[in-house]
């Protein structure tokens, strides 16, 4: 992997040197100091082309790439937009910025050899997977979106057109695998799905607008958050958290208590993400008459904002309350508490019936002892991976992800082979998410507001 990764870097930065060269003649203004080419290339810099002979001005795009003969733009909205060298007089920097370029994630963290050889293999598997599956949308985005991150451009421009396409919806939906890539989203496309009539595309939006940063869109993200429909709100919530708004948290502690349990959680989640420990001591006021589930939320976000208190309400709720046990477990046990963690370990090895939920929480049981420095854990993800139950396996993943620890990769290596495509790409992408650091935070953040769903 590593001299692949060097292979490619090498490619990138010989490619760029000789096609600068050839793109010399090319006049670029308003800069304020001498910019080439390739300074701008793959960075978020507005510019503006002005064209030979007409003098007609094409405002507002971004310099994907440099080739010997042409400049390949992308436009707002993900469209690409080619001109060839010999029609341009003169490319202008609106504002006289030049942004910072955003860093490939040509950069794995150090891996043993045997992990090497996996995550090479996962790349080519995922190469099969977008060849293959014409007939599969979804899946060919997916894979498209993790061969983008390997510098594959036939992969990164199927993204950049389908964020470009007429449907709305597909458009979204590319736009958040360019978010996955490191790649802009286009805020006009953005703001467009906020203006939509249909409710599943203004709350995809939304979370898009958040993930993006896009503070812009405050004003109009606020009326969704004060929507009583759970389908507004919620996404709302997480959104406006993820852009600062500390004006929602009198309704965020409100939402608290609400009894949608979504409604809860992406009250927990902004509580924690807008960081304010002005909340703390209401917080604490509140679990004077707050009991079962409002206390657990409660303590939760206590927990979160790293207030002693949160570690000491759940310890008493561990004790107190027998049916929240196992869910109280599992960040007492990652926190060092020994009795959750004992009472985890005999929950593993206890006979259970093998439904959904109990295999679910047996997955999140090992990913919480793993976290805690139990590395006999690791055959209880071996064994759920041979699961025929397919929301058991993708949580299994998914909690690998999440650990982020690269050894976890060896487990992985009979699955990115399994015949089932959806299974396969599933597994190469947990273990991309273990080699690359970079993209396995985004996607934690991405499954936040888009749960993967089977």
């Amino acid at each position: 992997m590593k001299n692949t990764l060097f292979v490619i870097a090498l490619a990138v930065f010989v490619g760029l040197h000789s096609l600068t060269a050839s793109a010399a003649g090319v006049t670029i203004t308003g800069a304020g100091a001498s910019v080439s080419l390739s300074d701008l290339a793959g960075t978020p810099t507005m510019l503006t082309v002005i064209l030979k002979e007409s003098n007609a001005k094409d405002s507002n795009l971004k310099l994907a790439e440099v080739r010997e003969d042409r400049l390949i733009f992308f436009t707002n909205t993900g469209d690409i937009v080619p001109y060839m060298l010999d029609s341009i007089e003169a490319i202008e920097v609106q504002d006289g910025i030049v942004e910072q370029r955003r860093a490939l994630d040509l950069e794995s963290q150090v891996l043993r050899a045997e992990h090497q050889r996996i995550v090479e293999r996962a790349w080519s598997r995922v190469r099969d997977l977008f060849q293959q599956n014409d007939d599969n949308q979804a899946l060919k985005i997916e894979a498209a979106m993790l061969l983008a991150l390997s510098g594959d451009e036939n992969a990164h421009d199927y993204l950049r057109q389908l964020a470009g396409s007429n449907d709305i919806s597909l458009q979204l939906e590319a736009a958040g695998m360019l978010f996955l890539v490191g790649d802009i989203i286009p805020e006009n496309l953005v703001r467009q799905g906020l203006e939509s009539g249909k409710r599943d595309v203004r709350v995809t939006a939304a979370s898009l607008a958040g993930l993006a940063g896009f503070q812009d869109v405050v004003p109009v993200i606020r009326p969704m958050f004060q929507d009583r429909s759970v389908q507004f709100s919620a996404p709302a919530a997480r959104a406006l958290a993820r852009l600062k708004d500390t004006s929602i948290t009198p309704r965020l502690l409100t939402m608290l208590f609400e009894l949608q349990q979504e409604k809860g959680e992406a009250a927990i989640f902004a509580l924690t993400k807008l960081q304010d420990t002005s909340v703390v001591e209401e917080l604490k006021f509140r679990l004077l008459e707050a009991d079962g589930s409002n206390r657990l939320r409660l303590a939760r976000v206590l927990f979160n904002l790293g207030d002693p208190a949160g570690v000491d309400e759940l310890q008493h709720i561990f004790k107190t309350y027998p049916t929240l046990m196992p869910e109280v477990s599992l960040p007492l046990a990652t926190n060092g508490y020994w009795d959750a963690t004992l009472f985890l370990r005999n929950r593993l090895a206890r006979r259970e019936d093998p439904t959904e939920s109990n295999l679910v929480f047996r997955a999140r049981n090992a990913q919480a002892l793993l976290a805690s420095g139990d590395p006999s854990a690791m055959a209880v993800f071996q064994e759920l991976l041979r699961s025929n139950n397919s929301v058991v396996t993708s949580t299994v993943f998914s909690l690998m992800a999440e650990l982020g620890q690269p050894r976890l990769i060896t487990l992985l290596q009979p699955s990115i082979e399994n015949a089932d495509p959806g299974f396969a790409l599933n597994a190469c992408k947990a273990v991309i998410s273990l080699a690359l650091p970079s993209f396995r935070e985004r996607l934690l953040e991405y499954r936040v507001e888009f749960p993967e769903t089977e």
